[in-house]
């Protein structure tokens, strides 16, 4: 097993969830757009399997190695939307909702980090 850089998987993160938010801010302002249709990205489980093959699954699908690396834009992951009589697929909640756990995710990889970096520091005074 590798040793894993924390800080690493912490800074992908946060790449991450500002990709997720842009993508999904996206498609809030489309959201009375003719035709368009919603897209997301993969989850940060199927791309941290790629970069941190030290991490442990608790369960086999919480990490599957079938994913590429890149964090990747599509509008395939919401096919299955109803489409509405403008031509888009867009929920206004459904949006909403995911906005509200990038956030809290991001919000919490934030205070990991800080968290970690204090203790880094507190170990390292004489």
């Amino acid at each position: 097993m590798s040793p894993l850089n924390f800080f690493n998987v912490a800074s992908r993160h946060a790449e991450w969830a500002s990709v997720r938010r842009t993508v999904v801010a996206t498609n809030i302002a489309n959201v009375n757009t003719p035709g368009y249709k919603a897209r997301d990205v993969e989850k940060f489980s199927i791309e941290s399997a790629q970069f941190a093959p030290g991490l442990a699954a608790t369960r086999p699908e919480h990490f599957s190695l079938e994913r590429s690396t890149n964090t990747q834009v599509s509008s395939t992951f919401d096919a299955g939307r109803q489409e509405y009589h403008s031509g888009n697929n867009i929920s206004l909640d459904r949006e909403l909702s995911k906005l509200g756990s990038t956030s809290r995710e991001q919000n919490l990889n934030a205070g990991l980090m800080k968290a970690f970096n204090r203790l880094i520091s507190l170990s390292t005074r004489g």
